[in-house]
């Protein structure tokens, strides 16, 4: 059986750096994260997600469901109040918290963990 790479070895040890960024324990600031490193993650699922509606600021929970991060608003709700989701590195523990574009990482980009291993790339666009 031959195990065949999609990235080139040199991509794949970046990619290999860039899920070291984002999993390892000592994490650098989220901030430090380039757009590229954002967008090479492996094992993140990418997600589209209309700007004006965080422009405009929703909440949390909301966010969550419609993004389709969670398949309902309860099981956000949930998941947020049993510590299971953080945006941005950040654990959200307010169910009330509000998304704004303040939050976004290189004006178009949250970075959502459901639970300990399920990563969401949320790109914020038109």
């Amino acid at each position: 059986e031959v195990t065949t790479y999609v990235h080139g070895s040199e991509e794949y040890e970046k990619a290999g750096e860039t899920t070291a960024k984002l999993f390892g324990k000592v994490a650098e600031p989220i901030e430090s994260l380039s757009k590229q490193d954002l967008e090479s993650m492996e094992g993140v699922l990418t997600l589209k997600y209309p700007l004006e509606k965080i422009r405009s600021g929703i909440d949390v929970i909301s966010f969550l469901a419609e993004a389709g991060i969670f398949p309902s608003k309860g099981e956000a709700r949930k998941m947020i109040q049993n510590g299971g989701v953080s945006i941005n590195r950040i654990k959200v523990i307010d169910i009330a918290e509000q998304i704004d574009a303040g939050m976004l990482l290189h004006n178009e980009y949250l970075l959502v963990q459901k639970g300990r291993k399920n990563y969401y790339l949320v790109e914020a666009g038109a």
